[in-house]
């Protein structure tokens, strides 16, 4: 609909005669022009060009004439037709009719037309203004932002439905992150939704800032850009956005197109350039892309770190060395001969520079270190040294028992406690599980298992990792069990991730449960209900009992002939939720028990 002359400063009117008559003239015909239109009278600019055409000197007659004869109803008809058919179809055709409409604004929509109305204002007509308050209309906009991310009008209209909080309705869009107003407040938002986020929800949340900044190159730099300024800040206390650092790389090296992308931006935002003769950056993408540290590039990093910080220069950024991409494969090159035979045989030169480069990574902090620091690295070199050389190779029970107090110290230390971590996970896994197999009874739980459960508690980085060690062994078929020991080992498992949900990690763990209890015992699942719910007293957040529900309906054939101790639990906690679904449940476990036999295992 075109705009009153009034209000677009007389651009629409002929200026091809001075005469004053003449302009009204023509103002006159203008408006009669827009009356005549079909449903002129429904349009919002109807009524400046009434105000236009009697300033003009033009007949109140005629606009009624001209609006009458143009009137069609096709918005009275369309209100009928939707009241006919919601009467005879139900009101469940609204969606589908929404649907339709929306699909014929799409598909008829002039995004070049929209912009020239909207640049002459700057604003949104405010009938779109009042469709946007409903998410049906907000969906039309979404859709058409993908079709024209260009479009000035539909970039206003974004920017108006971010204003009003409908950021999390966005995240999803790849085209909100090319209006660089929109994503900065979508940008803005994930950070406050992870900021207090806890085990539970952490990965939903880091889910949609993946989904929000992992779209285009451009909102990716500027997102760890953000990242890395703010850890520059707070330096050794924002060590937990490592882990949103990381996420995001991991992201786009593993489903991005250009693999070598976040490289390149993990290089420049160190404030080095990639392909040129900087020695780090060479040697830390050279790692990244073959995931080796190869000796050369051991080397170059040890001599341009250790050089700076002998020489007393200030020392390159160090950001970089602490990458996932970069330390996991230098880890591996210095402490592997502890889980595999084929890295025994490192130079032990270049078993220093390893263990040297992680050590510095884990303790510096800024451009420069102060004698004490530089005492406190030498200190934890040497520490891993030791580690290196006392840990034992697939060890014995004996041996194992013998290196726990010095073990119990060393993990004391993130970056130790890693690397026990990862040496833990071998004694476990190695030769099939032959540890369980060898050491497992019924009476007592691994060593191992509570080695993990101790790093656990101390770095809670690490429960990822110690979650993933869990895993393996409820997931492992140890050669030679019986399906009865087999299923003690699962319970003994159970009873170790049953404390990392004490330790805020409960949506990982329940999460896992869920995807797995088609193919668990279903006395198993009881255990895992019980152990879970015996911890914790109502009332229930509704993520935590939401999915102890799904469970408890999968496993509820085995609720029902479970020990009275387990059936007491797990009726407690149905007992404790106001939802159909758990009295549904309830009501269930007082019918007719179902054949089968529950193995006598605490």
């Amino acid at each position: 609909m075109a705009t009153p002359a009034s209000e677009s400063n007389g651009n629409n009117v002929t200026n091809t005669s001075n005469n004053a008559a003449e302009r009204r003239e023509a103002v006159q015909e203008e408006s009669k022009n827009e009356f005549s239109k079909p449903d002129a009278i429904m349009e919002p600019t109807t009524g400046g060009f009434v105000e236009q055409y009697l300033d003009a000197g033009g007949a109140p007659f005629n606009i009624m004439n001209l609006l009458t004869a143009s009137y069609e109803g096709k918005a009275a008809m369309a209100n009928m037709v939707c009241r006919d058919i919601t009467d005879v179809c139900g009101a469940g055709t609204k969606s589908a009719m929404l649907e339709a409409v929306s699909r014929l604004i799409v598909g008829s929509f002039d995004a070049q037309k929209a912009d020239e109305e909207f640049n002459k204002t700057s604003q949104l007509p405010e009938y779109v203004e009042l469709m946007l308050a409903h998410q049906a209309w907000r969906k039309v906009i979404y859709r058409l932002s993908e079709r024209y991310p260009s479009s000035t009008m539909i970039s206003a209209a974004l920017q108006y439905i971010a204003d009003q909080g409908h950021q999390a309705e966005m995240t999803s869009l790849n085209s909100a992150a090319l209006h660089t107003h929109v994503f900065y407040t979508l940008l803005v938002e994930c950070f406050e939704k992870i900021s207090p986020a806890n085990e539970e929800n952490i990965d939903a949340r880091m889910e949609e800032l993946v989904g929000t900044v992992c779209r285009h190159e451009q909102t990716y730099l500027v997102a760890q850009y953000v990242l890395r300024n703010v850890q520059d800040k707070l330096g050794i206390k924002a060590v937990g956005l490592q882990r949103i650092e990381q996420k995001l790389e991991t992201y786009m090296l593993d489903n991005y197109n250009r693999p070598l992308l976040p490289i390149h931006i993990q290089v420049l935002l160190s404030g080095m350039v990639a392909g040129g003769d900087d020695k780090i950056a060479n040697a830390v993408t050279s790692i990244i892309q073959g995931a080796y540290a190869a000796p050369g590039d051991v080397v170059a990093l040890y001599n341009t770190y250790y050089g700076a910080l002998a020489g007393g220069r200030p020392l390159p950024s160090v950001h970089i060395l602490r990458s996932e991409y970069v330390l996991k494969p230098i880890l591996e090159q210095a402490f592997g001969c502890l889980w595999s035979t084929e890295l025994q045989n490192q130079r032990p030169e270049l078993v220093g520079k390893l263990i040297w480069l992680m050590a510095f990574a884990s303790l510096c902090t800024g451009e420069s270190m102060d004698d004490k620091e530089k005492e406190q690295l030498q200190e934890l070199v040497s520490q891993m040294k030791k580690m290196r050389e006392e840990l034992p190779f697939h060890p014995i029970q004996t041996h194992l028992y013998r290196a726990i107090p010095k073990v119990l110290e060393w993990i004391s230390v993130p970056v130790l406690a890693r690397v026990v971590l990862l040496w833990i996970q071998d004694v476990i896994t190695f030769d099939s599980f032959t540890y369980y197999n060898m050491y497992f009874h019924s009476s007592e739980v691994p060593v191992p298992l509570l080695l993990l459960e101790e790093i656990a508690y101390r770095h809670p980085l690490l429960k990822p990792l110690v979650f993933a060690a869990y895993k393996g062994s409820f997931e492992s078929r140890v050669p030679g069990f019986p399906p009865e020991k087999q299923l003690r080992l699962q319970k003994v498992v159970i009873n170790r991730m049953a404390v990392l949900v004490q330790l805020d990690y409960a949506g990982p763990v329940l999460d896992y449960f869920g995807s797995v209890m088609d193919s668990v015992d279903k006395t198993v699942m009881v255990y895992f209900l019980y152990r879970t719910l015996v911890q914790f007293e109502g009332p229930y957040p509704a993520q935590f009992y939401t999915l102890m529900l799904e469970i408890t309906e999968h496993a509820l054939d085995g609720v029902k002939v479970a020990k009275e101790k387990e059936k007491e639990c797990i009726s407690g906690f149905l007992g404790a939720i106001d939802s159909e679904k758990a009295r549904s449940l309830l009501a269930a476990l007082s019918t007719e028990s179902t054949s089968v036999t529950p193995l006598a295992v605490d």
